[in-house]
C-alpha cells in the first residue's frame, strides 16, 4: 500500500500481510511500514506505475479488439500535433509530477 507517495513524508506498507481476519489473527504474516522514505516511496510507485501502464495499454487494446477492429492497433486517434505533451509541462497535472519523479 502506498500513502501520499508524491509528498516529502510517504508510506509504504508491504509484506505478506493481506488485512484479512485469518491474515491479522491467525497465520504467520509479515508486515513492514516504511514512512518518510522518499526513495523507497520512488521505488515502489516506479513500479506501480509500470505495472498499471503496462495492463492499462493491453486492456485499451482489448477493448479495441472487442469492438470488432481487425488493426492490432490500441490507438485509434492518433495525434498529429504537439497538443499530448501539454499535460506533462503543466504543474498542475498528474501527468507533469509522475515526468518530474520518473526522470
Amino acid at each position: 500500500m502506498m500513502i501520499d507517495v508524491l509528498t516529502d513524508n510517504p508510506a509504504i506498507i508491504t509484506g505478506s500481510a493481506n488485512f484479512s481476519i485469518a491474515s491479522t489473527e491467525q497465520n504467520d504474516e509479515n508486515m513492514l511500514v516504511v514512512q518518510g522514505d522518499t526513495a523507497v516511496a520512488d521505488v515502489y510507485f516506479t513500479e506501480f506505475m509500470r505495472l498499471f501502464d503496462h495492463f492499462y495499454s493491453r486492456d485499451k487494446r482489448n477493448e479495441y479488439l472487442g469492438k470488432g477492429s481487425k488493426s492490432p492497433s490500441a490507438w485509434i486517434d492518433v495525434v498529429e500535433d504537439d497538443s499530448w505533451m501539454k499535460p506533462f509541462f503543466d504543474p498542475s497535472h498528474q501527468l507533469f509530477r509522475e515526468r518530474v519523479l520518473l526522470s
